[in-house]
């Protein structure tokens, strides 16, 4: 053993003052521990404090299933004793892969978006991974290809795109050597090559515009949201179709926001122009601007207006009269888009999966009383 012991307790000491070792002097016992402590804990030498090989301590980190549990824990414990990080940049350099997962957002975080985000950040932490966060405005599809430029230079394993425009599809599917993509999307496409997850808004759209039908409202109205989103035209096209169905005009009035702000423009010109018995708004934060301009200009809901949201909020169950909505479940989507970007990273060919939205009927859509 060297006179200050190896580099991992070298770097184990707690006090930068060494006192004199047996038979050496004082000054050589400092001079060595300050030495060793500016090197970097090894994988070595997390493997020689636990009495195993660089490769076990390697498949403790990566996770693999090979390893003993009682291993696994000694390793895990001396990792953390020892201070030891991995040197992500050389594992980079050796396997072309960082292992991390990137994420490009696409827009801004609006309630779905923020949840889907935070539920593949969530499940990306979980299973010990890391991930690299890039924005890009989905308008611009410089922008896109500049953001994914990014992500490629941190050598990610794979792509996680939260990508709520078309044209952003467009700019992903033109792109030469990718790597593992998944984008999560809110409609149909017609790129065979890449992977997507998504939640099925028009069939949430036709719950919603059925549940109004069957409340006995015939004179209805869709309020969209910014109709350059899939989300917006998907809803307005499944609306369309069930008004149709059933025999009655499909009226809808476009917005330019997904804003509670937007709701309550609309709500305004209504009450100059004519109530409609039934409101489907784009979304919950539309939903709740409409019906805090109806509300407190006297109009009753649901008796005189039927109003019913999309995305199920948080505040919707709490707002006065609670708010109907069609839920979408934001974790299960960004569990699904990571399973999917794996299946690629381990050479499955791409494939589209789409998720179910459920009804929630609550106070703002009951029958009139006859």
């Amino acid at each position: 053993m060297s006179p200050c012991g190896t580099r991992a307790a070298a770097a184990h000491q707690s006090s930068p003052h060494c006192p004199p070792a047996s038979g050496y002097p004082g000054t050589l016992r400092r001079r060595c521990y300050i030495s060793l402590v500016s090197t970097r804990v090894t994988l070595s030498d997390v493997a020689d404090a636990v009495g195993v090989s660089p490769q076990t301590v390697s498949r403790v980190l990566n996770h693999h299933p090979s390893v003993r549990p009682e291993t696994r824990q000694k390793v895990l414990a001396a990792v953390q004793a020892l201070g030891y990080e991995p040197n992500l940049a050389a594992r980079s350099l050796a396997s072309g892969s960082s292992g991390a997962v990137g994420i490009l957002l696409t827009a801004g975080l609006s309630h779905g978006m923020a949840s889907t985000f935070s539920a593949i950040a969530r499940a990306v932490r979980e299973r010990g991974d890391t991930f690299v966060l890039a924005t890009a405005d989905g308008d611009a599809p410089e922008s896109v290809r500049e953001a994914l430029a990014h992500l490629h230079g941190h050598r990610v394993a794979a792509i996680v795109v939260l990508a709520q425009r078309a044209d952003v599809l467009a700019v992903l599917s033109s792109q030469r050597h990718r790597g593992p993509v998944v984008a999560i999307i809110s409609g149909q496409h017609e790129f065979s090559t890449l992977s997507t997850v998504s939640i099925d808004q028009a069939l949430g759209a036709r719950l919603a515009t059925k549940h109004l039908l069957t409340q006995g409202r015939t004179r209805l109205l869709h309020v969209t949201g910014d109709m350059s989103w899939q989300d917006a035209s998907e809803r307005l096209a499944a609306y369309q179709s069930v008004c149709a169905e059933a025999g009655i005009p499909a009226r809808w009035v476009g917005t330019d926001a997904w804003t509670g702000e937007a709701g309550a423009r609309v709500a305004r010109r209504l009450l100059e122009n004519g109530l409609p018995d039934a409101i489907f708004a784009g979304n919950d934060d539309i939903a709740l601007g409409l019906c805090h301009e109806l509300l407190a200009a006297g109009v009753r809901i649901p008796d005189d207006v039927a109003v019913i949201g999309f995305d199920d909020i948080p505040l919707a169950r709490w707002a006065t009269p609670s708010l109907s909505s069609i839920t979408q479940d934001f974790d299960a989507l960004g569990r699904a888009a990571l399973s999917l970007s794996d299946e690629l990273v381990e050479g499955g060919t791409p494939r589209s999966v789409t998720l179910t939205p459920q009804l929630v009927v609550r106070g703002s859509t009951p029958s009139r009383s006859r």
